[in-house]
């Protein structure tokens, strides 16, 4: 698998921590901290994150920043400048909500020359945006990382592949996005599945202890997801865990 080949037993390790310190992050420090952790799998100089609401054509309408550690001056300057109404990367993450090199998105919507010579002023010239929109609504998360340091590479993309659902877990709890009142009530048997999933089981393991059909669990799962507003099984043993639904441990 392309998987065992890019990341070592400890890069997988790690990884696992950062998920795992992930559910436990109430605040924007904490977020902070393990944005910052990624440095211990993947180099990069510079990070910003951050959760929008857009319209359907992916313009920002309100948004919330958290830096980790992008320069001061450069958000001055994106700000007195206006550079949020050419920023095509911010406008491709809120359209598609995948992950993107910034050159090839800069080429794609022919990105203002004023935009690209105050980047590069900044060492901002180049580097990778990630970002998951809530199934329910235009909210969505952006994840940045720039400078000299980031190797484009498949590694790269694959660990931000991985932790990205993750941290727009953490960044939509700690801006009060997501909160227990809007989460529907789950079913004494969607709790047990979640119970379950949150050991590692697989449908077909929860099927055979709870002597149901695999198609049955399935379903379940399928309706947790659309109750905890998420798109996979980890993301939703991880609001579980956070709303006090299950336990892990």
């Amino acid at each position: 698998m392309v998987f065992n080949k890019l990341l070592s037993k400890r890069d997988a390790i790690t990884l696992l921590e950062l998920i795992h310190t992930s559910l436990l992050c109430s605040n924007e420090e904490d977020f902070k901290e393990l944005v910052n952790r990624l440095h211990e799998v993947i180099s990069y100089d510079f990070a910003i994150s951050g959760l929008a609401k857009s319209d359907d054509y992916g313009k920002v309408v309100s948004y919330k920043i958290i830096n980790i550690t992008y320069p001061i001056e450069w958000l001055d300057v994106y700000t007195s400048k206006n550079l949020y109404d050419i920023d095509s990367v911010v406008k491709e993450n809120f359209t598609n909500f995948r992950l993107q090199r910034w050159k090839d998105t800069f080429k794609k919507y022919l990105t203002p020359k004023e935009f690209l010579y105050h980047a590069e002023d900044f060492g901002l010239q180049d580097g990778f945006t990630h970002g998951q929109k809530n199934p329910a609504g235009n909210t969505g998360s952006l994840l940045s990382i720039s400078g000299n340091s980031v190797e484009y590479n498949t590694r790269t993309e694959m660990i931000l592949e991985l932790v990205v659902p993750h941290f727009h877990q953490v960044i939509t709890r700690i801006t009060n996005q997501q909160s227990k009142k809007n989460i529907p009530p789950l079913s004494k048997r969607e709790i047990e599945v979640l119970n379950w999933l949150g050991q590692g089981k697989s449908s077909w393991d929860i099927s055979m202890i709870l002597r149901i059909s695999e198609r049955t669990v399935n379903f379940h799962i399928n309706n947790i997801k659309q109750k905890l507003d998420v798109v996979n099984r980890l993301q939703a043993v991880s609001v579980a865990v956070q709303q006090g639904l299950i336990a892990i441990g």
